[in-house]
């Protein structure tokens, strides 16, 4: 399964990565991968992302680097942004002790269960809880800069982190940044079970008194795997603009190339007005090669406001929209 990538220890065992300039010595590792898709909701319908990885380990110390290059034309791709290279990552990641690693620098927010790069994603589409994560960081993606701390603790894995505040939001004077304070912990209690409980608070903006943030977020997910069948759940709550957001999945393994999934998404809105939106989705994944997988995916939205806000928020749109993907892996 993918979700482990939440906790630092399985960041800190996948390596490090180097600056891009370095990557050609010392036998530093060099990955990525190529993400080519054709969307019926965008102008052009054909573009393609990209995404270059470099690691390097020495002792106990990995250093990473992840650069991303995104396409404008339809909005960014799986990402959102503009034409041009960004970074995505670039952490150290210290074993200070068999239990204990500690990571610092830009990295992907640990909190959630969907991770952030098209190969690792259980659809060609993010979830809406990933969604709602990913408009509180004001970072490019769905990623955070400060310093962690994970420790082995028995059948567990506990992670405390203090990164920018979320929005990146400033004291009264405007003159100092706030922090945010994490908290996850990841348990695989039986096997094929994966677990994790995530909680990361942010401060309140407000305009007219308005929230504009969705406050202090809590998130439960868990996966479980038997056999051929795979089902998933991520809930997440929040203090302002929305109550709860739902994501329910399930896969099935036809055999070693193909695999058939389904989604269900629901967010239950702060207040009332407009009913809650919701999402429903079918995806095909087919492996062509060992590096080069297909992947067809089709979803119907359901969301009444007019005002953009909240599709905004939570990624939902009241539109249906085909996907066909190519994913490369190098």
């Amino acid at each position: 399964m993918q979700m482990i990538k939440k906790n630092m220890v399985a960041l800190a065992v996948a390596g490090a990565l180097v600056s891009p300039l370095t990557a050609m010595a010392d036998d530093a590792e060099v990955s990525g991968f190529i993400d080519v898709f054709a969307n019926s909701d965008s102008n052009p319908v054909f573009t393609a992302d990209a995404e270059v990885d470099v690691s390097k380990k020495v002792g106990a110390v990995t250093v990473r680097v992840d650069m991303d290059a995104n396409l404008a034309a339809n909005g960014g791709g799986s990402y959102g942004g503009e034409d041009s290279g960004r970074l995505e990552q670039a952490f150290f990641a210290w074993a200070a002790t068999e239990q204990v690693t500690v990571l610092g620098g830009l990295f992907n927010n640990p909190i959630g269960q969907e991770l952030e790069d098209a190969p690792d994603m259980e659809f060609s589409s993010h979830s809406t809880v990933w969604k709602i994560l990913d408009n509180q960081t004001a970072l490019y993606g769905n990623n955070l800069a400060g310093i962690a701390a994970a420790v082995a603790a028995g059948p567990a894995t506990v992670t405390l982190a203090v990164v920018d505040d979320l929005g990146l939001a400033t004291n009264n004077a405007g003159d100092k940044g706030k922090t945010s304070a994490a908290l996850v912990v990841n348990a695989t209690p039986m096997a094929g079970l994966d677990l994790e409980l995530g909680y990361v608070s942010q401060d309140d903006q407000e305009v007219a008194n308005t929230p504009t943030t969705a406050g202090n977020v809590l998130d439960f997910n868990a996966a479980f795997k038997t056999g051929p069948v795979t089902v998933g759940l991520d809930y997440l709550a929040a203090d302002n603009l929305i109550d709860s957001a739902a994501n329910l999945w399930a896969g099935f393994a036809v055999n070693d190339k193909l695999n058939l999934k389904a989604r269900y998404e629901t967010v239950a809105l702060e207040g009332g007005g407009i009913d809650d939106p919701t999402k429903t989705t079918v995806y095909a994944t087919y492996a062509i090669n060992s590096n080069l997988s297909a992947a067809l995916e089709y979803s119907t939205g359901s969301n009444d406001d007019t005002s953009g806000v909240v599709s905004t928020v939570t990624g939902i749109v009241d539109d249906d929209v085909t996907t066909l993907e190519f994913i490369g892996r190098f």
